[in-house]
């Protein structure tokens, strides 16, 4: 997801380049990878690129009921800045007043790279606990088999014994 950014570091502020993305990312907190496709808005700002992305990510997440694997859409929409740690023009290092660790960069080489954050708008996007489907029955407590493929024998009228005096204290009397 890089892209080259010389020329328009070179032009004025307000000068834009719409680009198209297409591209397979690593995603670190799922051990997969993910592919990201859309466009990115580069407009010049007069110290930076301004990133204007709007993107769909097609993840393969595990369930959170069932445990099975399906495909899940995630729209990303990225607006942030980029500085150039360098002066194109000169080659000197820029002098940026505050520096924030949490900024994004472009690289040396003149080069944008989005990863970061895709990555980043990934992790925020993504749903702790997804669910294949609405209706997703999950797997059942007592033997494990996943409820939305088939039925299990087990007894669904078994009482939990920790309880059993505060249920009874619910019962309605005859």
């Amino acid at each position: 997801m890089d892209f080259k950014v010389a020329t328009l570091l070179k032009s004025s502020s307000g000068n834009k380049k719409l680009e198209n993305l297409s591209a397979r990312v690593e995603v670190e907190w799922s051990k997969r990878s993910c592919d990201i496709d859309g466009t990115v808005l580069l407009t010049k700002t007069d110290v930076g690129i301004w990133v204007s992305a709007h993107l769909k990510a097609i993840n393969i997440a595990e369930c959170g009921s069932c445990l099975e694997e399906y495909k899940e859409d995630i729209p990303l929409e990225i607006e942030e800045e980029y500085f150039p740690l360098f002066n194109l023009l000169t080659g000197e290092r820029n002098e940026i007043e505050e520096i924030y660790e949490e900024s994004f960069y472009i690289r040396e080489d003149n080069v944008l790279d989005l990863s970061d954050a895709v990555s980043q708008y990934l992790s925020l996007q993504s749903p702790i606990n997804g669910k294949c489907a609405e209706n997703c029955r999950g797997l059942c407590i007592d033997c494990g088999i996943n409820l939305n493929a088939e039925e299990c024998d087990c007894d669904k009228d078994r009482r939990n014994t920790k309880f059993a005096t505060l249920l009874d204290s619910f019962k309605l009397s005859e």
